[in-house]
């Protein structure tokens, strides 16, 4: 998509995009490619289904988990886990308690905001998909270079959560 937005024959062309990466499949790389271009683009972001599941309470992440991580969010293990665990040390200076923050949700939905912002020109307030007990299991943004495109995004989203 992104190569054909930048070839010049394409230049009159606006596009509207939906990702929704299944099982974190979209590479940060991917979003970080359309920087600058004339597109729109929906993007499902799995923070409960999918961010807050890899994140272990203990904050021992599996190095598998880790990598699939930093490629979504394209941060270091190190950022992802100063981001979200908050280490305690104890009485005993040799040891220091791991915990995963309690907003891990919240916390990757804001993550995630600040990162498109420094793609996009304007993203969204996000739309918060909630599963039959409540819970959070996705956030939907609009990203785009046009604020009109993200003011109608963002009167979407005030409409459907209501």
């Amino acid at each position: 998509m992104a190569n054909f937005l930048r070839d010049p024959k394409n230049k009159n062309y606006r596009t509207l995009a939906y990702l929704d990466p299944c099982g974190m499949q979209l590479e940060w790389r991917s979003i970080e490619s359309l920087r600058s271009l004339p597109i729109d683009v929906w993007i499902l972001v799995p923070t409960g289904m999918g961010v807050n599941r890899l994140l272990k309470k203990n904050g021992r992440l599996s190095d598998t988990w880790a990598e699939r991580l930093e490629k979504f969010l394209g941060l270091s293990r190190e950022e992802i886990e100063n981001h979200f665990y908050k280490k305690t040390e104890t009485l005993f200076s040799d040891y220091t308690s791991i915990e995963k923050e309690r907003d891990a949700i919240e916390k990757s939905a804001l993550l995630y905001r600040d990162r498109l912002r420094g793609v996009f020109k304007f993203v969204s307030k996000p739309y918060e998909l909630r599963n039959s007990t409540n819970s959070v299991m996705y956030h939907l943004f609009l990203s785009s270079n046009n604020k009109t495109a993200v003011n109608i995004g963002n009167d979407i989203v005030k409409k459907f959560s209501k």
